[in-house]
């Protein structure tokens, strides 16, 4: 699949139409704690194809509140949202993930799926993915994980010599890359790396 990359920056009320085959990875390198944000990927030209990737590390004081919305109004297009998230000590996340799929958009394919890993404590992380389907003839579904590092890939890499902060960097690195590997944008993947940089 041919698709451009697109770093959205987003805003408290963001309205995407999709216009064309596109890879959307949202920019929150500008967002403020005390405001929500929400993007809807418009999807109004019938054979359109997208996915949306959202990677964020929070640390101690950060808070993330983002919607997102796929909007399916025509027929035969298709979605993927992956969302990818750390918590670290006394961060907070809350996010809502959701597929609408009006009463035209037959054929349509959107998936969202939502993984959390928690390093820290004192964590708030709430996910609320949701699906509002008006279409008989489509394909979509929603998931949600959050879990915390294992004590045993921790202790099988401080065996090797590394302290515990590089164990968890590293697992933190891995958790990331399957979604920042499918980049092939250099200097936004470069961007998300600067970002979600490991060392603590």
């Amino acid at each position: 699949m041919d698709m451009k990359t697109e770093l959205l920056k987003i805003d408290t009320d963001t309205q995407v139409p999709v216009m064309r085959d596109t890879r959307f990875v949202l920019d929150l390198s500008h967002t403020e704690t005390d405001k929500k944000y929400m993007v809807n990927l418009l999807f109004e030209k019938e054979g359109v194809e997208a996915e949306l990737i959202v990677l964020y590390k929070l640390e101690r004081g950060d808070k993330l509140n983002l919607t997102t919305i796929v909007t399916h109004k025509v027929p035969r297009t298709s979605c993927l949202t992956k969302v990818k998230g750390v918590l670290l000590d006394g961060s907070e996340s809350v996010y809502v993930g959701k597929i609408v799929i009006e009463k035209p958009a037959q054929l349509t394919s959107s998936f969202l799926q939502d993984n959390v890993l928690v390093i820290g404590d004192n964590v708030i992380n709430n996910s609320s993915p949701n699906l509002q389907i008006d279409a008989n003839d489509v394909k979509a579904s929603h998931g949600a994980t959050t879990g915390r590092v294992s004590e045993d890939e921790v202790f099988y890499l401080t065996s090797r010599g590394l302290g515990r902060r590089e164990a968890e960097d590293l697992i933190i690195q891995g958790f990331f890359e399957e979604l920042l590997s499918t980049i092939s944008d250099k200097s936004i993947r470069n961007k998300l790396y600067e970002r979600l940089s490991y060392s603590r």
